[in-house]
C-alpha cells in the first residue's frame, strides 16, 4: 500500500482572517522555500526566498518596471532599495499572481497585495511597501 504525505507549506491570509496553512496543490504562489508572484495590476513582481538552497540569502525581492526600482529585505528587517534598469529584471511569464488583500507567507516573510502596492514584512514587523510611487520602509 503507498502512503501520500502533504506537508503544510505556507499559508495565505484572506482579509482579516487567516485561513489555515495550505498544501502544495492548493497555493500556487508558495512553496516551502519559495514564493514568487505578481501583483494583479503585473507591475510589480516578488520573490521571496527562504531556506532554499545554500549560498541564496533568505530575503524578499521586489521590484517594479514603471518606474524602474527593486527593493530586498533580509530576515533580519533590513531593507534596501535601487532605482534604475541595473535594479530590475524581467519576471517569469508564468508567475502566478497574488490577488488584492491577499498576503503570501513562507518562514518570517509576508506579502500582502493591495491596490496602492505591495506590502513585505518579517516576523518582527520591519519591512518595505513598493508602489509605482516609490518604495517606503516600515518600522
Amino acid at each position: 500500500m503507498k502512503r501520500a504525505v502533504v506537508a503544510t507549506i505556507g499559508s495565505i491570509v484572506l482579509g482579516s482572517r487567516v485561513s489555515m496553512p495550505l498544501a502544495a496543490a492548493d497555493n500556487p504562489v508558495c512553496t516551502a522555500s519559495l514564493c514568487s508572484f505578481l501583483s494583479p495590476s503585473r507591475n510589480i513582481s516578488c520573490e521571496v526566498n527562504y531556506k532554499r538552497e545554500p549560498g541564496l540569502p533568505d530575503e524578499v525581492y521586489c521590484q517594479t518596471l514603471s518606474p524602474e526600482q527593486s527593493a530586498h529585505l533580509s530576515t533580519g528587517g533590513v531593507v534596501t532599495s535601487c532605482k534604475g534598469a541595473s535594479c530590475v529584471g524581467n519576471p517569469a511569464e508564468t508567475t502566478p499572481t497574488l490577488a488584492y488583500d491577499q498576503t503570501a507567507s513562507v518562514g518570517p516573510f509576508s506579502c500582502t497585495s493591495k491596490l496602492d502596492g505591495v506590502t513585505c514584512t518579517v516576523s518582527g514587523g520591519k519591512g518595505f511597501t513598493i508602489s509605482n510611487a516609490g518604495i517606503t520602509s516600515i518600522g
